[in-house]
């Protein structure tokens, strides 16, 4: 079931590379001392090579791009605020990823409050340049199931099936312990079961006759 549901979320992602919490092909020592000293010209770099990273992980956690851009400079905005705290500079990618989903699990906990108070919350992950009505209903489902998780067990989830990263990673930016994050794999899998056995289109995507 986890896999037909990530499948499609990663659908919605543009094509973007499986994001890994690896060192990126970059001095990050260097990068990380420039960093804590204010340098401009690493800011700039430091933004370039991951701003795909965090908007593709906001982006696909949410499961739309509603304030992305916002989310996405509140995301640096803490980075470099806080990169003075970072000891092992090889660390640098999963500490981006880490603040980009404390920044997200905030986000999901404002939007859970506006749908409880009767707001609508945005939902353009539908509206992207190759527009398909039929997908885009699918992912409206999907991220209907993903609402009836919390925000921790939302961005386990995500960032194990959909983005693809080890156990370990998923701990790192969730800033948990790595049983807890299988306790909430755990969760997530019962949860969403439980959701796909009441509603029809689900099913028919998690039993393989969804169209592609």
């Amino acid at each position: 079931m986890a896999r037909q549901l990530s499948s499609t979320i990663r659908s919605s992602g543009g094509g973007a590379k499986v994001v890994k919490l690896r060192p990126a092909g970059i001095d990050e020592i260097e990068l990380v001392e420039r960093l804590q000293r204010g340098d401009a010209e690493a800011v700039e770099h430091l933004i370039h090579a991951y701003s795909s990273l965090v908007r593709q992980s906001l982006f696909r956690v949410l499961g739309s791009a509603h304030d992305l851009d916002d989310l996405e400079q509140d995301t640096f905005v803490t980075v470099l605020a806080r990169c003075h705290t970072l000891r092992d500079p090889l660390a640098l990618r999963s500490f981006v990823v880490s603040v980009a989903m404390r920044i997200a699990r905030n986000e999901l906990r404002k939007r859970a409050i506006r749908r409880f108070v009767g707001l609508d919350v945005a939902g353009d992950h539908m509206r992207e340049p190759a527009y398909d009505a039929v997908r885009a209903e699918l992912l409206r489902h999907v991220y209907a199931a993903l609402n009836r998780l919390s925000p921790n067990i939302r961005i386990a989830f995500v960032l194990r099936h959909v983005e693809g990263c080890e156990l370990a990673e998923v701990a790192v930016a969730c800033g948990c312990s790595l049983s807890t994050v299988k306790r909430w794999l755990t969760a997530a899998d019962q949860r969403l079961q439980e959701y796909v056995a009441t509603d029809p289109a689900l099913q028919s995507l998690t039993s393989g006759q969804a169209a592609p």
